[in-house]
C-alpha cells in the first residue's frame, strides 16, 4: 500500500515466535517428568495467563511444572524447578530473527516485543541481542498477561500509539493475534509449525518483511 513505514510499530510475541521455548520446555519435561506432560504444560500456561490479573511469570512456571509433576507422581526439588525456569529463559533464538529484525528496522519500522514474562527473564533470553529491538515490554511492565486486552492496551499506551499503528506478529492466534485484531491492529501469523492458521501467514521472518510493506 506504500504507507509511511516509520509510523508503524511491529510488535512481536517472544516465546514461541522469536525464540524456541517449545524445544526448551519439552526437552526438560520429557527428561524429568514425562513426554505426555509437555502438552499439559502448554495448556496450563494458557489457562493460567488467561484467568489471572497479574502475578510474576516465574510463579506461573512453577505452578504449571509442579501441577504436571504431581499428576505424574514426580517429586520436584526446588533446585530442579529453578533449573526449569532458567532453561525456559535460555530458549534459543530462531535462526531468522536477528537478520529479519534488522531488515525490518532498515525498512523504517519500529520493532519490539510484548511478552508474557518477567523483566529479568527477558534479559536472560535476549542477552547479547536486546539492542536490535527498539522496545521490549513484559507482562511485569503492563501488569497483565496476553490474551487479556489490558496487556495490549497498556503496552500501546506505554509506546504512545494506537492499535491502528500496530502490526502484531506471533505464532499464536490464541495469545496474540485474536485479541490484537479485535482491538484494530494488523496481524500476521509467523508460522513456527504449531499447526495454527490465520488470515495472513508467513513461514519466516524474512518473508515477513515484504508482507508487512503490503499490509501498510
Amino acid at each position: 500500500m506504500g504507507g509511511d513505514l516509520s509510523s508503524f510499530y511491529v510488535v512481536f510475541d517472544l516465546y514461541g515466535t522469536l525464540v524456541d521455548w517449545v524445544s526448551s520446555v519439552s526437552g526438560f519435561i520429557e527428561k524429568f517428568i514425562s513426554r505426555s506432560g509437555v502438552e499439559e504444560f502448554f495448556k496450563c500456561d494458557l489457562e493460567v495467563v488467561s484467568s489471572i490479573n497479574y502475578r510474576p511469570y516465574k510463579e506461573i512456571l512453577r505452578e504449571c511444572l509442579s501441577r504436571i509433576a504431581l499428576k505424574h507422581g514426580v517429586v520436584l526439588s526446588s533446585d530442579l524447578i529453578e533449573a526449569f525456569i532458567l532453561q525456559f529463559a535460555k530458549s534459543p533464538l530462531y535462526p531468522d530473527v536477528v537478520y529479519g529484525v534488522k531488515q525490518l528496522r532498515n525498512r523504517g519500522f519500529s520493532v519490539g516485543i510484548l511478552s508474557n514474562t518477567d523483566k529479568d527473564l527477558l534479559k536472560i533470553t535476549l542477552c547479547g541481542v536486546e539492542d536490535i529491538f527498539d522496545f521490549t515490554i513484559t507482562a511485569e511492565d503492563v501488569r497483565a498477561y496476553k490474551p487479556r486486552r489490558e496487556a495490549f492496551t497498556r503496552a500501546y499506551s506505554i509506546l504512545g500509539i494506537t492499535p491502528l499503528e500496530v502490526i502484531h506478529a506471533s505464532a499464536y492466534p490464541q495469545y496474540d493475534l485474536q485479541p490484537a485484531s479485535e482491538l484494530g491492529a494488523r496481524t500476521v501469523l509467523l508460522d513456527r509449525g504449531y499447526g495454527c492458521k490465520w488470515y495472513v501467514s508467513v513461514s519466516s521472518l524474512i518473508d515477513l518483511v515484504d508482507v508487512l510493506e503490503e499490509l501498510v
